[in-house]
Order: structure tokens, then C-alpha cells, then sequence
């Protein structure tokens, strides 16, 4: 029989996701995480109704997915035919099975919101980074479709999950909507979320409290992190070139790793990168499954803009929104940061949303950014944060593989960001001669043109001196 007869749902659904998996290919995990998980309940003269686990996973299939669905069902079918999406119903007892939530006798009724509410308050999760409000576009697709599947099945189908890209592009918005996403669907799973920075801090913090009391008192830390069911870590470069730090984390993800727990990490780099971080660690990243986040392109930048002014009913003409994707290219944050900047500059002059009153506002913040008063000091801290080097390694002498670079980078940024004569630089990193300087200035100018990483790392490292 042929499935395009229509005699046989069920083969019919097979026909179609053999389909959409083809050409979906290779980012066949998009098909894996929402549309594999959908069935087929009955077929009509031209419409097609299907069910799924949850509201998720429904509403990704008709926002994002739909036009795709139709267009196959359609020509398999060889006539134009519908899709209609429904949630199969579930006993509500199960939301709770096979998880630490047990109520009270008393106290069965409580509100499931309050209850995920004060879950995510705990986890330090915050409610307003979800998968329904992330704008998804050619360059973040593969993250976002891993992102989504952890949330359904944590721990069953990637892990661990790696993701990486520059600052701004949404990795912290993807990490915490998992968390949300699984509150949602099981309040009841201990969902960790950190920052290796605040790792570290309250590995640090532990260890002093816990001098005299046995060998370290790090007990009650190391059973709140390898106690998780799903543990999400934020920018795991701040652990770089922290000795106990690192031994720390690499027995949490062993532990909960061995445990089959979900392990999602983000970073500003793929682990191929990290030079000063032990191998032990980046192979255990490398084990899973790595996927990044690319800047932004002018229709992804567009669509962000007119989500967030159909978030906040603004009336914000289409016009100023291309102005301003055309201006802000670097970033997300940066791309939002200059939307709410153009609407709070027009209310408080009193001047309609127009391309002019964008330009003047984005053409101020411009101006304020180019006159802030940039030091080497403050390019050198940037670029040993950054590359997690030291200050004394960049100015001395020894010539290994992982300080060129950061070296390198700190000519040119120095050069372009202070105006500094090339003399004077070559003084501030060691006494090094001004031909030294400008052979490292030239390369990196190079560089940026053909390579996408050092380009990206510029632009990390200038965000980094004017956060500070």
C-alpha cells in the first residue's frame, strides 16, 4: 500500500516523519526532540489531527514547526490538507510520580505554580527565561532543539550537553529554560543552576569554614551539587587555572554523571579551546554532545526586536526596528539593550519612534562608549580574565602556545582602544621592542578578517572592559 493513499494513518505518520527527518538532516535532533514525539490519532478529507505528551511540545510543533509539517503532509498526500494539534489527557497524579514531592495530607491542593515558583527560587532559576519567549533562527536551531529535548527527557538522550558562543547570544537564557521547562513538567526534580564562578566562590567560602574541622567541612557543599537530579552550570571558564576548583567540579560530574544525571554546561569556547584546563575535564565535556550558538543575522535580529515589541505591546514602527538591527550586529544583550535605549530616549524627549530619533539615541550611546577613558591596565585585566593567564606571564618572557595569543590580542587592543604609541606598549609588556608590537598588532588585524573565533574574542573582551 502506498502511504500516500491515506488508508493507514500510522503508516502515513511514518512516511511523514521519514520525511521531515531527511530534510531536516543533519540537525536531525530538531525531529528527534519535538516531532518524534507526536502521534497521529485519525485522518479526515483534509485534515490531519495529531496528539503529543504535553503543551510544550504542541506548541513548538504549531510555532515552529507547522509550515514545514503541512508542506510534507500535503505532498505526500497530494492534495492540501491541515494540521490540527491536541495534548493527550493525563492523569494529574503522575506529575508527581518517581520525584522527592510528597504534600502533606493536608496540603494535596496546593497550588502547582506556587509550588514551581518557590522551586525556581531555590534553584536559582528565573522565571522569565523560557523555551516559548527564545527567538529561534538558523544560528542558535541545533542548541535550542538539544536545550529542548534535555528539558522533556533529562538525562535519557544527550549527555552531557556543552553549549558555547560569545557573550550576549543567549546561552544563559537556553540553560535556565531547561530548568524552568522540567519544574513544569516534574516540580518535583532538584534542578541546580550556578555560575563557575559562584562555584567556586562557595567552594572557597567552604573550605575556610571548615578549617579545624576535620580535613575540610565540605560536606553539606559537595552533597548540594551531586545530589541534583539536573545540575546546569554557567560559564564554566571562571573555573580555569583554579587547581581545587577544578578537582571539585570533576568529581561532581563524575559523580553525577555515573548517576546518569542530567549535566548541561555553557561556556564562552568550545573545549578544544580551553588550554589551561585539564584534559581529564575537556574529554568528559567532549563525551556528549557540543553545540553552539553563532551571532545573530539581520532577519534573526529582526525577529528578536518584533518579539520583544509584541511582549510589550509597544508601538514601535517596523522601520526603527530594521535601524536598529542594522546598527547593533554584535550581540543579543547588546541588540536589546539598544531597543529599550531608543524607546526610554523618545519618551523622555518627548520625540515620535522614528528612524531619526533612533539615530540620535543609538548615535549617543556610540559616542558615551567611544570616549570612556580605556587604560592598558584595564585591557591586560580583560585579556588574563579572558584567557585565564596571568598579568606577569603576558609581560615576561616565555614564548608557549597558549600566551601568544592573549599576548598578541593585548597589543591590539591596546593599540586601537588607548591610541598608545607603539613604544610605549612594548615598555608596558616587558620591555619588548615596538617592531615586536607591531608585528603581534598586524597579525591580529589578520586575523579578525579570515578567523570567526578571533574576531568573536575581540568583541568578548572589549564587553568585558566596558562592563567595568
Amino acid at each position: 500500500m502506498q502511504p500516500n493513499t491515506l488508508e493507514n494513518p500510522k503508516e502515513f505518520w511514518k512516511a511523514v516523519l521519514g520525511e521531515i527527518e531527511l530534510q531536516l538532516s543533519p540537525n536531525s535532533v530538531v525531529f528527534k526532540s519535538l516531532l518524534g514525539r507526536a502521534g497521529i490519532e485519525k485522518i479526515t478529507d483534509n485534515i490531519i489531527y495529531l496528539s503529543c505528551e504535553d503543551e510544550f511540545v504542541k506548541k513548538n510543533i504549531e510555532t515552529k514547526h507547522r509550515s514545514l509539517l503541512t508542506e510534507v503532509v500535503s505532498n505526500l498526500a497530494r492534495k492540501e490538507m491541515e494540521i490540527q494539534v491536541s495534548v493527550k489527557k493525563q492523569n494529574t497524579k503522575q506529575v508527581f510520580k518517581n520525584t522527592e514531592y510528597t504534600a502533606p495530607l493536608f496540603q494535596q491542593d496546593k497550588d502547582t505554580n506556587q509550588l514551581i515558583k518557590e522551586k525556581q527560587m531555590r534553584s536559582n532559576l528565573s522565571p522569565k527565561f523560557t523555551f516559548e519567549n527564545y527567538v529561534m533562527g538558523k544560528n542558535n536551531n541545533l542548541a535550542y532543539a538539544i536545550a529542548t529535548a534535555v528539558a522533556e527527557k533529562p538525562g535519557e538522550l544527550y549527555n552531557p550537553v556543552f553549549i558555547y558562543s560569545g557573550v550576549g547570544l543567549g546561552k544563559t537564557h537556553l540553560l535556565q529554560a531547561i530548568g524552568n521547562q522540567i519544574l513544569r513538567n516534574k516540580p518535583g526534580t532538584k534542578v541546580i543552576y550556578t555560575t563557575g564562578e559562584t562555584f567556586t566562590n562557595e567552594l572557597i567560602e567552604a573550605i575556610q569554614s571548615g578549617k579545624g574541622k576535620g580535613k575540610f567541612a565540605t560536606y553539606e557543599f559537595r552533597n548540594k551539587f551531586r545530589k541534583a537530579d539536573v545540575f546546569l552550570i554557567d560559564d564554566i571558564q571562571f573555573v580555569i587555572g583554579k587547581e581545587s576548583t577544578q578537582e571539585e567540579f570533576f568529581h561532581t560530574f563524575n559523580a553525577l554523571y555515573m548517576d546518569q544525571k542530567q549535566i548541561v554546561i555553557t561556556s564562552d569556547r568550545p573545549p578544544r579551546d580551553f588550554t589551561n584546563l585539564e584534559e581529564r575535564i575537556t574529554s568528559r565535556f567532549a563525551s556528549g554532545i557540543i553545540a553552539d550558538i553563532q551571532p545573530p543575522d539581520m532577519e534573526m535580529r529582526v525577529a528578536i526586536l518584533r518579539t520583544l515589541r509584541d511582549r510589550d505591546k509597544s508601538q514601535i514602527p517596523n522601520e526603527v526596528i530594521d535601524y536598529i538591527s542594522e546598527k547593533i550586529s554584535t550581540n543579543v544583550r547588546e541588540l536589546e539593550g539598544a531597543y529599550i535605549q531608543v524607546l526610554t530616549y523618545a519618551k523622555a524627549q518627548g520625540l515620535p519612534l522614528t528612524v531619526e530619533t533612533a539615530a540620535s539615541s543609538l548615535g549617543q550611546s556610540v559616542r558615551e562608549k567611544l570616549l570612556k577613558n580605556v587604560n592598558m591596565n584595564e585591557v591586560l585585566k580583560a585579556v588574563c580574565v579572558y584567557y585565564s593567564v596571568k598579568a606577569s606571564d603576558i609581560k615576561g618572557e616565555r614564548r608557549h602556545k597558549e600566551l601568544v595569543v592573549p599576548r598578541q590580542i593585548a597589543m591590539y587592543l591596546m593599540k586601537e582602544m588607548t591610541r598608545t604609541p607603539f613604544m610605549s606598549i612594548g615598555e608596558f609588556l616587558g620591555g619588548r621592542d615596538h617592531t615586536t608590537i607591531m608585528h603581534g598588532v598586524e597579525k591580529i588585524s589578520e586575523d579578525i578578517k579570515k578567523q570567526e573565533k578571533t574576531k568573536q574574542d575581540i568583541v568578548n573582551i572589549k564587553q568585558l572592559i566596558y562592563a567595568n
